[in-house]
This record gives C-alpha cells, structure tokens and sequence, in this order.
C-alpha cells in the first residue's frame, strides 16, 4: 500500500536488465565454497515486523547452522528506487521483498525466477487473491505469508447514543447510520481520499469493485458511476467532510481516535493503537455491500518475496528460507499474529481468527479478495492515479460524475494504447 511512482521508472530498466536474466553471476556467486552459504535479504520492515523479520532470520539460522542470512533494511520513501539501481546493476540481494503492487513492474524486466522453476509450491490451500497478487503473465513469482485488506470501523458508544444496534450491512443503510451519526464537529463517516496506493483507490476498491466497476477500458462504466454517486451523496448529506481528499489512513485513525468520525474505513495494523485508547470501545465489521446478499470485493494489502536471478545456490538456498517462511503450521501464524495479519493459507487463517476476534471481518474479505494488479498489471499504479483524480474532483465539486468519468476514460484508453 505504499505510495511509489514506478511505472517510468522500472521501463527505463527493462533493457538495462535483460542481459541479467540468464548470467547467474550475481553477488553471491561463490559464497559456498566454503561448505557455509551467505544469502542477502532486503525488506522496509521497521518496529514490529523488523524485529519480528531478525527473530525469524535467527531462528532459521540456527535450525540450518550451513546458511548465513544478511538482511539489509531500507527506508520505505526510497525502497524501489533502491530496487531499480540493484537490478541496473546487476548486484540484486537473493531474497527481495516487493510490495504487491509492484511485483507485475519489477517482474516486467526479468529479474526475478519464477519460483515453481526452483521447485514445487502447493498452491491449492492458499487464498486465491494471494496467489494472483504474485503471479505476472501467468508465472508466479512471489509469495506471501500474510494478508491485509480494510474493513469498516464503528464507535460502539456514538452507535449506542443515535441509536444504532449493528454496523450498516448496505450503502443504503451506511448512509442513513452515517446522517444519524452526524452533527455538531463528529462526522457519521469518512475514509482516506489522498492520492497513492495506499489511499483513494485502495479504500474507494470495496465499493468500485463490489458493484461491477473497474479501473481498466471500463472504467466509465455504470459501476463506477454508482461508487462515485454513492460516495458524493455522503459528501452532499454532510456526513462527511470534503477534506477526506487529504486525508491519508493516518490522518482517518486520527479522527475516529479523537471521536469526530464515527464510522471509518481502515486496516488491521491499527488494532493495537486503538486497543491502547483508554475508553475506546470500537467493532469491526465488513465493507457495506449495495445489496444484501451481495459479497464485498477488496483489495489485498501485503507484501511478496521474490527471488531475483543470481546464482544457483543462491537461488536455492533463498527458496528454501521462502518455504520455510511460508510454512503453514508455524512461520504463519507467528507472522499473522505479531503483524495483524491474515494468514495466506486458509486453513491456518481461521487458526488465528478463532484466537483474535477481532480479525474475523478481515479474513472474511480476504477469502473473497482480489489482487489490484490482477487485471491491470503494470498499469495498476497509474490506474490508481486516474481513478483517485475522478473520486477526489467529484467529492470537491470540481467535476461532475460524468465529466469526472469521461476524463478516466480518456486518460485510461491513453495509458493502455502507450502499451501497445
């Protein structure tokens, strides 16, 4: 869910890159000679997840006392640039670690084995949006062992004093609890509508997608006007406030934290703060489908390891740690339940759900949910930039729907025929 410019980026190296694919001479040619195999590992892991990420590293150093693993932690702000100049020069770590949405880009050039070359992975038992996320031109090139996606967050007391005795199931009857919720400086709902990844596409998707739109050649279509109108009636209702357009998931957490937004659109890494909110008391429940009986569509949050073309023993010993990691008796579970998390492997998911409550909505979604990059690939990212313009000049008023759809449309077909 980070917010990266990389499609211009990673095409400048796609020819850089395509005498790396077959060399086999990449950093670590040659480290075990000496009977012991040194292995690179990168990631953006901080706090939680990067002490959790060294705890695994030492526990599988002592169980194969043979490899050495040397993880190398790079700020998230500079990650795939750091990634682009490693591949342009052929010194690429062994084991990468990519967000999602930006393995279709990364794969594009050739760096990275198709895993299923290295080896055999069962895929059968694994939620189907998760593989997909890792697949680019029908190869599978990366795994996770864990997911996230956004649900609904409610005030369970603000819920009590309107009046309101369960979460709204429908659009229609989020936006009547939402008016009901409203007044004085507390707003009924609201959601991150600032641009990038990790904003405006990623918290408006539940909504496009559950009512048949897209962000492809389609996305004029008749469920992309539905969102847009759904979500600017909550705007003219004055249930939210038009500022969400700046608003990232922090500055949302932020509000409902401070009690001026009752119900919000989020993700699971924010349970532990408002756990800690002393008189907080919030539930969970599933993004509001436009009909009951409808099954919410979202997007997958997470990130995917790789394995970048190096040497044979390299990309060996790096796909072992991979399985190792994605084991689903153990590996999972512990990295679900440090980083609040759904595990890949649905039978271990609902390990966790029936051990953390709160996850349950989460792993539901998640059982249903869709890779971004599934249909759009390596234009998901700019797709994300046209989208997120249309929803933020309607909640504005600077567009009308239509005008907004019109101008997608447009700058789509533009983006798809670059391609060609």
């Amino acid at each position: 869910m980070r917010r990266w410019s990389t499609f211009a980026c990673c095409a400048l190296i796609a020819g850089t890159v395509a005498g790396v694919s077959g060399c086999g001479q990449g950093p670590n040619a040659g480290n075990h000679k000496s009977g012991t195999i040194t292995i690179t590992e990168m990631d953006y892991y901080t706090s939680t997840q990067g002490a959790l990420m060294q705890t695994l590293i030492d526990k599988y150093e002592k169980l194969h006392p043979n490899i050495k693993i040397q993880r190398e932690l790079v700020p998230n702000a500079t990650y795939l640039q750091k990634v682009i100049q490693q591949a342009m020069a052929d010194d690429m770590p062994d084991l990468l670690m990519l967000d999602n949405p930006n393995l279709p880009e990364i794969a594009s050039t050739g760096v990275l084995v198709p895993l299923q070359q290295l080896g055999h992975i069962d895929t059968e038992n694994f939620a189907k949006g998760s593989i997909s996320e890792g697949t680019y031109d029908n190869t599978l090139y990366g795994l996770a062992n864990a997911n996230n996606t956004i649900a609904l967050f409610y005030n369970k007391q603000m819920f009590q004093q309107a009046g309101i005795q369960s979460p709204p199931k429908t659009w229609a009857q989020l936006r009547a609890d939402a008016k009901k919720l409203t007044h004085g400086s507390v707003y009924g709902f609201a959601f991150s509508g600032a641009s990038g990844l990790g904003n405006v596409a990623w918290q408006t998707e539940p909504f496009l997608w559950t009512v048949g739109g897209d962000l492809d050649a389609h996305i004029d279509s008749q469920g992309s006007r539905d969102t847009l109108n759904f979500l600017k009636s909550l705007v003219d209702d004055g249930s939210m406030p038009q500022a969400v357009v700046n608003w990232d998931q922090q500055d949302v957490q932020n509000q409902f934290q401070e009690g001026k937004v009752a119900m919000m659109i989020n993700g699971p890494w924010i349970v532990p703060t408002l756990q800690s909110m002393k008189g907080l008391e919030y539930g969970i429940a599933t993004v509001p489908v436009p009909k009951l009986g409808d099954q919410v569509i979202a997007p997958l949050g997470g990130e995917e390891w790789t394995i970048p073309k190096t040497n044979t023993a390299s990309e060996q010993a790096a796909f072992a740690f991979l399985k190792w990691l994605d084991d689903t008796k153990a590996q999972q579970i512990t990295w679900a339940e440090e980083s609040q998390e759904v595990p890949a492997y649905t039978p271990v998911a609902q390990q966790v759900v029936k051990k953390y409550p709160y996850l349950q909505s989460f792993a539901t979604e998640v059982e249903h949910a869709r890779a971004r990059t599934a249909d759009l690939g390596v234009h998901y990212p700019k797709a994300v930039d046209i989208w997120g313009s249309a929803v933020q000049s309607v909640l504005t008023g600077a567009s009308s729907v239509d005008a907004a759809l019109r101008k997608a449309k447009q700058e789509t077909q533009q983006m798809l025929q670059s391609s060609d």
